[in-house]
């Protein structure tokens, strides 16, 4: 159970302020400077307004600098879960050790399994083919001859670099590999494939795409985005 919050007069009346909409919860940690204690004002704002306890969710023993901005917006405490070790895992003539965080039952049992299984035989090889995200938003024409004219303009080698330029401009890491599209009447499905850096990704590919688009509308202001996400994308189709 988690030890009781304690507040301070000054926090309180920030409390008041968020619990009355005066001031918005997203901003506290700018507002206050300070992570752990705009954590704990909007748990409490939090209890307040649905009635709600949060005793059963830890608040202290976390350092919440480390997520500001990285991966988790408005906290207000945090969940632990167990780790179990798999392996030895035999990957390349390397011998490796699995963590896995899971609450789901004989999950690490049956991957420990299958890590003696592959032991046993010899060990595995793991050869990378490519490395990439990717993101496909579908787009509509008046016609199939506009979707046509911007497929040959987005596979145009010599418009590559200005169309990566674009899409580079709002990641450090993400940066643009290749684009590939198909047509389908007047639907054009646009494959953006990007390199993340050590990301998963998706945010920065999902703004890479979205600047090319907002990009492309000075040269197809007739182009009408149906979705940013046009099920061409082979990160999920595997998934699909």
């Amino acid at each position: 159970t988690s030890p009781a919050i304690v507040l301070t007069e000054d926090d309180e009346v920030i409390v008041k302020l968020v619990v009355s909409g005066a001031m918005p919860s997203y901003a506290l940690e700018s507002k206050l400077g300070n992570c752990k204690r705009a954590a704990a004002i909007r748990r409490e704002a939090l209890q307040r307004i649905t009635g709600k306890s949060l005793v059963g969710l830890p608040l202290e023993g976390f350092d919440y600098d480390s997520i500001l901005g990285q991966c988790c917006e408005m906290p207000v405490g945090y969940v632990q879960i167990p780790v179990g070790i798999a392996g030895p895992l035999l990957l390349n003539g390397v011998e490796y050790s699995v963590p896995m965080a899971t609450t789901e039952g004989c999950l690490v049992a049956s991957t420990n399994r299958g890590c003696k299984a592959i032991y046993i035989s010899g060990g595995a090889t793991c050869i990378l083919l490519r490395d990439g995200m990717t993101r496909a938003p579908v787009v509509r024409f008046g016609t199939a001859k506009r979707a046509a004219e911007l497929k040959f303009f987005l596979e145009d080698p010599l418009n590559f670099d200005t169309l990566a330029v674009a899409f580079n401009k709002s990641s450090r890491f993400g940066r643009l590999q290749g684009i590939k599209c198909a047509i389908a009447g007047k639907n054009l499905y646009i494959r953006f494939s990007c390199s993340t850096g050590d990301a998963m990704g998706m945010n920065m590919v999902s703004k890479g795409v979205q600047n090319v688009l907002d990009f492309l509308q000075n040269d197809f202001p007739d182009m009408d985005v149906m979705g940013i996400s046009g099920n061409f994308a082979l990160t999920r189709s595997q998934q699909q």
